[in-house]
């Protein structure tokens, strides 16, 4: 009996050894919560595959593949306007538009090809203002449909006076850290809808997020200097959603929706250099004005 006691010490004390070998390690740290999700914000609906095969919209403007040093990845530019416009087409059918940050025009076209009555853009590099208004002009868009405004976005809009339908701030959000200034000039547009297109690397994060950095001033696809600026470099800011939606409530926003890149992903396999928009470090989101009535436009 000892000797059989023996064998069955031993062999539970091997299925023991076994067991903690196979286990999965134990961690201490309390997994992530989800992202909060504000109340009425949706993501774009759900899509049938083959349902966001991309147009190729810039295809029939190929000065924006020249005109930018931003415009190298054709496919990355056609997604994205299929993300801002093609899933978002609704309200720009007879609206004015505001266009910050509005580089080489490419955005403000996209808008009246869209339907936008008139888009007025603001851009700070006057290379990229001349280059603009040369694309629109090639284009057949005059100045009785749009104009662009040279200067730093942040003071034209507290010095003059806009009135728009929608707003376009795409890839501008991580650009600045004058939010403030920023969401205050948006909100005297009276503009029902906003359209944000930007990046955070903690973009899905459920705290509220502001990543600070730098940039350089002197390259153009970077912050632009502007009356803060020391040197070269410029203070910028990543907000992630939750920061967006905070700052957003506080000038009264609040993101309704964000556009389907799963859908656009799936069936657009292949294009290049989407993967902030794969891994959800970036976004694009359609905002609307909470105390606008529905329907009106600003």
């Amino acid at each position: 009996m000892a000797r059989m006691s023996l064998r069955q010490q031993s062999a539970r004390a091997l299925r023991g050894v076994a067991w903690r070998i196979e286990r999965p390690p134990r961690t201490w740290r309390r997994p992530a919560a989800p992202p909060q999700q504000d109340p009425g914000e949706l993501t774009a609906a759900e899509s049938p595959p083959g349902s966001r095969i991309a147009s190729w919209f810039f295809e029939q403007f190929p000065r924006f593949y020249l005109t930018s040093s931003t415009g190298l990845n054709t496919g990355r530019l056609n997604l994205r306007y299929e993300a801002i416009f093609g899933q978002n087409r609704d309200i720009f059918a007879g609206a004015s538009v505001l266009d910050l940050a509005s580089h080489d025009g490419r955005w403000s076209l996209a808008a009246l090809a869209s339907g936008a009555r008139s888009v007025t853009g603001i851009e700070a590099r006057p290379e990229l203002v001349k280059a603009a208004t040369e694309n629109l002009e090639e284009y057949g868009f005059g100045a009785d449909r749009v104009r662009f405004v040279c200067g730093d976005v942040h003071e034209v809009l507290s010095t003059q006076d806009f009135a728009a339908d929608v707003v376009l701030c795409l890839g501008f959000l991580y650009h600045t850290l004058r939010y403030n200034e920023l969401l205050h000039g948006i909100r005297r547009t009276g503009a029902r809808y906003l359209i944000i297109d930007t990046f955070s690397p903690y973009m899905m994060g459920p705290v509220p997020n502001v990543h600070v950095l730098t940039e350089q001033a002197e390259e153009e696809g970077k912050a632009a200097a502007d009356t803060y600026t020391d040197g070269a470099s410029v203070l910028v800011g990543c907000p992630n959603l939750a920061a967006i939606r905070i700052m957003l409530g506080a000038y009264g926003y609040r993101v309704e929706r964000l556009s389907d890149w799963a859908g656009l992903l799936r069936d657009n396999q292949g294009t290049d250099n989407c993967g902030d928009y794969a891994n959800g470090r970036r976004i694009t989101a359609r905002c609307v004005n909470t105390s606008a009535a529905p329907g009106s436009t600003g």
